[in-house]
């Protein structure tokens, strides 16, 4: 025979309560819900963080090429500018 302990534990595992049925609900479902809530993965999110790592090393080296630019384009003004008052006299 069944001790009661055993009887209301296997009586309980067999009404279904919110918790369980959602539960089974998220299990079946789960990535469909991804998806359609365009949840993110671990996965995704470190791919996601690889990027941004990559894109902010570009504009760092972007940045630092547009300073060096512009300090060509001001000494190449200043040869102009030096160019033609030379030959203006």
């Amino acid at each position: 025979m069944r001790t009661l302990h055993e009887l209301t534990h296997s009586v309980e595992e067999r009404i279904p309560t919110f918790n369980r049925s959602l539960d089974r609900y998220f299990d079946v479902h789960f990535e469909a819900i991804i998806n359609e809530w365009q949840l993110l993965t671990d996965h995704d999110l470190s791919e996601l963080e690889r990027r941004v790592d990559l894109v902010t090393e570009e504009v760092d080296r972007l940045y630092l090429h547009t300073s060096v630019l512009k300090k060509q384009a001001a000494n190449l003004e200043e040869e102009l500018q030096f160019l033609e008052g030379g030959e203006a006299e």
